[in-house]
């Protein structure tokens, strides 16, 4: 397949809405559901630290926080790749905009964006919280599809290369309608056309670059970045709510669990300084911590909205944190309620999952705040190898 083509296509409209800037994230956790009887796709952003590159050549953090959480954008991984959802509405009103650029703002304008909250982690780095919501999801993968088969007949049919052949299927593919990406029920599916022989080349020539660079980043004079590099990549391949299916004449890549809500957990960098934290809490406004202990501390609370979605089907360290983050509250009455609801949820936690194992007890009441801080930073994507993906216990 002709290099980058079918990746430029799928990503057209990230390339059409994004920009430089300033801002960036030392890692993101992105969780979905779909509900299927309102054919309505949420899915749940975390902006994990959050914080400026230092450099003002695209502008300031300062400025640009503000501008994000007031227009709704959407940022997947780092400020270029960011979705300005006014400049897609503004495209879907000028007459002269090109139909193509058109059609894809027309996609990313119909996702409605909310903002959460911002939080704290135990390490002191602050981070926001979106929800994305997708109403008639359905027609929305459809639309997707439909674009996806568009930009791969406009990409040509010359070239390939070594290949070609799985090029003239994946773009005979396209003329025939191909469903590229399917809901199936809370797993995502994308479906890729290939010719077996060239396939298992291409196996062969992704699994010989690996253990180059794996062989590289073990080697005496290795630079840390390349021992970061593989240390992330192991990190990706053991924890990611990814399988992958081999049928011959197509490959399937399924994001997620068929059965249940996944977490895909992402580390971008090391880095972080707090220049931003005032700005983060001042333009997203709500404590998403004291929100979710207030509902995880209340008997019988019934959330709604995004902060249900957290607690329903969020990454399960939302609620330790946030009954953290109490029990170190001025308010003694609070502190006992929280680690009273720590240790309830650790013990559902070890019944039903167990790994990282939770603190159940503990008489000394700083030594349990600081395991339960430990536990925390076991979820994290940079330590997260000691773990699959992890699901709260059912509340």
């Amino acid at each position: 397949m002709r290099k980058m083509q079918l990746a430029t296509a799928v990503l057209l409209a990230v390339g059409l809405l994004a920009v430089g800037g300033c801002v960036e994230l030392t890692g993101q956790r992105i969780a979905w559901f779909y509900d299927t009887a309102a054919d309505e796709l949420q899915v749940l952003i975390h902006y994990d630290g959050i914080h400026d590159s230092g450099g003002d050549q695209h502008g300031k953090g300062a400025d640009q926080i503000p501008e994000f959480v007031a227009a709704g954008d959407v940022m997947v991984l780092d400020w270029p790749f960011r979705f300005q959802m006014a400049d897609a509405r503004a495209k879907l009103e000028d007459e002269n905009a090109d139909p193509r650029e058109k059609a894809w703002a027309g996609l990313v304008a119909s996702i409605k964006t909310q903002t959460v909250g911002y939080y704290r982690e135990p390490d002191g780095r602050v981070g926001a919280a979106q929800l994305l919501t997708i109403p008639k999801a359905t027609d929305f993968v459809r639309r997707l599809n439909a674009l996806i088969d568009r930009e791969i007949q406009n990409a040509g049919t010359t070239g390939g290369g070594s290949r070609a052949r799985t090029w003239q299927r994946v773009r005979e593919a396209a003329q025939n309608g191909h469903e590229w990406v399917r809901l199936d029920g809370q797993a995502i599916r994308v479906t890729i056309p290939v010719h077996a022989g060239e396939w298992a080349a291409t196996k062969a020539e992704f699994l010989e670059d690996t253990a180059q660079h794996v062989a590289k980043s073990l080697a005496d004079d290795a630079k840390p970045e390349q021992r970061r590099g593989i240390a992330f990549a192991i990190q990706a391949l053991s924890t990611a709510p990814l399988s992958y299916v081999d049928e011959g004449e197509q490959v399937q890549f399924v994001l997620g669990s068929p059965k249940k809500p996944s977490t895909l957990r992402i580390s971008i960098r090391d880095e972080y300084e707090p220049s931003l934290e005032t700005v983060v809490a001042e333009s997203v406004k709500t404590d998403l911590d004291g929100r979710l202990a207030d509902v995880l501390l209340e008997e019988n609370a019934k959330p709604s909205g995004p902060l249900a979605a957290v607690l329903n089907w969020g990454p399960p360290e939302e609620q330790v944190r946030a009954l953290v983050a109490a029990a170190e509250s001025g308010d003694s009455a609070r502190q006992a309620a929280a680690m009273k609801r720590l240790e309830a949820w650790g013990a559902k936690w070890n019944r039903e999952r167990g790994v990282p194992e939770a603190i159940e007890t503990t008489a000394n009441r700083d030594e349990a705040l600081a395991a339960w801080r430990a536990w925390y930073e076991t979820m994290r994507p940079d330590t997260a190898p000691r773990h699959n993906e992890a699901e709260k216990p059912d509340e």
